[in-house]
């Protein structure tokens, strides 16, 4: 049963902990560095005993500095593409500007068996994606990939590890939040469309928000409950999908609670949500603010009046969400 999900993650969590610090202590990581535009990044490979080796992206700043890591929402497209040609380019927004500033380090990690072949699906999805992908991706192996990088970039020269800065987006919101749980080095956590409770609980809010009348709503909750048994009933599955992804990534992800996992970690927190976001109702943030706050919590909200899951009013080119951006970054440079 999912409900008792979480006490397995954790356990297997813990296994794959003691693998993260073998990992993170392994002297043949494979350094390279590549040029970025402007840009020098380091690319750092670690080999693993089993499983996929686990790669990340290292910004070089120009002194010791905070370390800074975005975690990108779902689906198999690489947070870079095309390096080492002359049209390199980021899928993560914001993180080469961020990086050009040279004031941090700025990272970002390869989900486990990221391929770096073109995904053949739709953005944010799993259909079409290559490899090995879809037959591995949970909550666990992403999380665990996600803890042996973090360790081994704390131990850079170029990384001041008494400051690091996760920032989730969609799906890498309840990644940051696991994230600030299982590593007590990460003191401030960023979350941008970010659920509170279970993400089971976003598909019953988006329903009771829509315009359909009570009937239409009771059938389609009676939908999301026949879904969600069938998840329950083969929650390994690798080959059955359901909303654009595997079983196994939805059983995994429901288990997990993003307001329960930071309750559990002591780093401060700052949300940002697009009050008319159809991904992620806003609804589902405000429980996960409003229960950071009656625990006393340092926690601040950041609602954006007409905007969407990427911060900008639907249809409305990234660029414009900027502003939301630097406002974070003020916060964790305040502290």
């Amino acid at each position: 049963m999912l409900a008792s999900a979480v006490q397995r993650s954790i356990t297997f969590l813990a296994g794959l902990l003691l693998t993260g610090s073998a990992l993170a202590a392994d002297t043949g990581a494979q350094e390279e560095s590549l040029d970025f535009k402007s840009l020098s990044i380091t690319r750092l490979t670690l080999p693993a005993e089993s499983g996929p080796p686990v790669r990340y992206y290292l910004s070089k700043p120009t002194h010791k500095a905070p370390l800074v890591l975005y975690i990108q929402g779902s689906g198999c497209v690489p947070p870079f593409m095309n390096l080492g040609t002359d049209k390199p380019a980021s899928t993560i927004y914001s993180w080469l500007p961020l990086a050009q500033q040279g004031r941090y380090a700025v990272m970002a990690v390869d989900k486990p068996y990221q391929s770096d072949q073109p995904q053949e699906g739709p953005f944010g999805s799993a259909i079409g994606c290559a490899g090995e992908f879809n037959a591995h991706f949970s909550y666990e192996t992403w999380l665990a990939t996600l803890t042996t990088a973090v360790h081994h970039a704390l131990r850079r020269p170029e990384v001041d590890a008494r400051r690091v800065l996760v920032i989730g987006s969609s799906e890498g919101a309840p990644m940051a939040a696991g994230l600030a749980r299982a590593l007590p080095e990460v003191t401030d956590v960023v979350l941008l469309g970010a659920n509170g409770p279970s993400q089971l609980f976003d598909f019953a809010a988006n329903i009771h928000r829509s315009t359909d009348s009570d009937e239409v709503k009771a059938l389609r909750l009676q939908e999301l409950d026949a879904t969600y048994g069938a998840i329950a009933a083969d929650p390994k599955s690798t080959t059955k999908y359901a909303w654009g992804h595997p079983y196994l990534r939805w059983s995994s992800f429901f288990a997990q609670s993003t307001m329960d996992n930071l309750a559990h970690s002591k780093a401060r927190v700052y949300i940002a949500a697009g009050m008319q976001d159809n991904s992620v109702p806003i609804l589902s943030t405000e429980v996960l603010y409003t229960q950071l706050r009656v625990q006393g919590r340092d926690v601040t909200m950041r609602r954006i009046p007409l905007a969407g899951h990427s911060l900008v009013p639907d249809g409305r080119p990234m660029p414009e969400a900027q502003k939301e951006f630097d406002a974070f970054m003020a916060w964790f440079d305040k502290r």
